[in-house]
Formats: C-alpha cells, sequence, structure tokens
C-alpha cells in the first residue's frame, strides 16, 4: 500500500519517523513537513497526488485542519483513499475517511498496535461487530457492491437480521441475503500466478508486481486472488503482500499443479525444487482461469496472470 504522513511541527515530525520504525506499512512512507502557513501550494499539490494515487494518507495534528486539506479532493467513499488523523502526542488515531474500502480502520488498529495509541473507530457495523458487506467482497476479492446496496445491507444487519451467503460456483458469484434484501458479488476477474525463490523480500514484491500490472494495463484492483505452491505459503515477503492489500492467497500442491492441462513453460531446476515444473501458469489454471500473460520473471520472483471467463468456475 502506497502510504504518505503529514505533519505540522517538530513534535509531529518525531512521531512520524516512530511510526515508520514500528509500523511495516509505513516504512516507507512519503513525509511532508508543512512548517510555513504560506506553504500551501505544495501541500495542496502532495495531498492531490496520494488522491490520485489512491494512496493512504495519515495526519499528524489536528482533526479540522485534516477536514480542510482534504475537502476539496474528497468524491466518492468507493473510490477515495484512507485518510486518518493522529495527535501529536499518539494518544488517539481517528480514521476519517474510507474507514472500510480504503482500509482506514485497519490501519488505526496498526498504528495502534506499534505505537500504543487508541484507535477511535465511528463506523457503526465495526462498533457493533457486525458483518460489513463492502469489507467482505474485498477480503474475497470481489467486485464492491454499489452504494445503495451497501447501505441497505448494513441497515437491515444493524437492526438485527442475519446475513446468508450462498456462493453459487457455476456462475463464479456470491450473493448476499438480508431478509427480502439479496445483493450479487461477481469476483474480480484476474488471478496473479506467483513463484519465488526464498526469502524475497515484500518490496521485491511490490516494486515487480506493480511494474508487471503496468505493462499490461491493470490495477491491484483489478485482480482477485493470488495462486502459488503449497510450499510457499509461509513465505513471509508474499505473505506481507497479500496482507497489505487485502489480496486472498489460494494454495497447490505440486502434485495438484502438475495436473493441471495447458502448454506450460517447463523447468527441470523449479521440478527439482518444488516438484511441479512450473508454478505461476500452473497455479493461474489451478485457480479455474485461463492464462492471459504467460510467465514472465525478474530477481527471483516469476508471474503469470490469469483471467476468471465468465462461466469459469
Amino acid at each position: 500500500m502506497d502510504t504518505a504522513i503529514i505533519t505540522f511541527t517538530n513534535n509531529g515530525k518525531e512521531l512520524a519517523d516512530t511510526i515508520m520504525d514500528k509500523v511495516s506499512v509505513f516504512r516507507d512512507a512519503r513525509v511532508y513537513h508543512s512548517h510555513d502557513n504560506k506553504d500551501t501550494d505544495g501541500l495542496h499539490n502532495f495531498i492531490k497526488g496520494n488522491f490520485v494515487k489512491g494512496g493512504a494518507i495519515l495526519f499528524i495534528g489536528a482533526a479540522g485542519i485534516a477536514v480542510r486539506l482534504i475537502a476539496p479532493f474528497v468524491q466518492d467513499k468507493l473510490t477515495d483513499p484512507a485518510v486518518l488523523v493522529l495527535d501529536e502526542q499518539g494518544k488517539y488515531v481517528i480514521p476519517i475517511l474510507s474507514g472500510h474500502i480504503g482500509g482506514a480502520n485497519e490501519l488505526s488498529g496498526r498504528i495502534a498496535s506499534g505505537i500504543g495509541s487508541i484507535p477511535v473507530i465511528t463506523t457503526a457495523t465495526d462498533i457493533n461487530e457486525k458483518f460489513a458487506v463492502d469489507i467482505y467482497a474485498k477480503e474475497n476479492g470481489l467486485e464492491l457492491p454499489e452504494r445503495a446496496d451497501i447501505v441497505q445491507i448494513s441497515s437491515k444487519v444493524l437492526d438485527g437480521s442475519k446475513v446468508k451467503i450462498r456462493n453459487k460456483a457455476e456462475e463464479d458469484e456470491v450473493y448476499i441475503t438480508v431478509d427480502d434484501a439479496t445483493v450479487k458479488l461477481s469476483r474480480k476477474p484476474y488471478v496473479l500466478g506467483i513463484g519465488c525463490k526464498k526469502g524475497i523480500r515484500r518490496s521485491q514484491f511490490e516494486g515487480y508486481i506493480n511494474s508487471v500490472l503496468d505493462d499490461y494495463r491493470l490495477s491491484l484492483d483489478d485482480i482477485g486472488l493470488v495462486a502459488t505452491i503449497d510450499i510457499k505459503k509461509n513465505e513471509p515477503g508474499l505473505i506481507e503482500w497479500c496482507r497489505a492489500h487485502k489480496k486472498k492467497l489460494l494454495t497447490f500442491s505440486a502434485a495438484e499443479l502438475m495436473q493441471q492441462e495447458g502448454d506450460f513453460t517447463v523447468s527441470d531446476f523449479v521440478k527439482k525444487n518444488t516438484g511441479s515444473d512450473n508454478v505461476c501458469e500452473r497455479a493461474v489454471v489451478a485457480a479455474g482461469c485461463r492464462l492471459f500473460a504467460k510467465k514472465m520473471g525478474n530477481a527471483g520472483i516469476t508471474i503469470a496472470i490469469g483471467k476468471k471467463d465468465k462461466g469459469s468456475v
């Protein structure tokens, strides 16, 4: 996740350094220290750039200042990035924009765990520990529901109604039903098949995956799942990347991968080390996709892209 921190005082700047040291998702954050009241254009452009990129923004300072600064750029809860505010003493961290879809609520929890602050959550489904359809969609590689559907489902859930979830595999869709209201969620169409050497860092996955997606004019929002071989299910860098971007990780045994049919880029070396002559392409097919882009590799990472066509399982 792309992150940024904005500070206004020396105390705030020191706290930003602490957060970058203790909260992994902010480790590579871009920091803008606005200590001059006349520095309006630079700060304006910095915030605008983050909204365009969709990167999370953490303000260290007063909530009122943050609200006024982001006001010109706020558009829609389905597309706005996560915005949080932390007081200068690090006591309270408050998600003020895109708590669910942008991940501000989750980020507040990470900051709280890292520096011992108290997250102040105001979204109704969270404080009542209720099912949230937008979070469910995001965490399961599904297209986000319409705003009206989110409101309707959430209202019924908060009134005490039970949620029924039905996965219609033959149509690759999930149905969420609450009372007489049903929302159909389709799976995001693309899957990343990934193979890697041991010890690849999250930052390496970040850079290469972004490069590959750019080459094919895709974004992270197009990716529903990540698939790999089961011996990589605990690979730290891959796990960290999937968690940071809310991507579900599917794993398959070497035997399952070798059962897949297709024209694959095979390697005796890979087979000797993993038991499967190809990981990334075979994982894509094992996840129920056709190959959209065949094996690519860089610095110990291999990637293939799959696409779920309508009606695929």
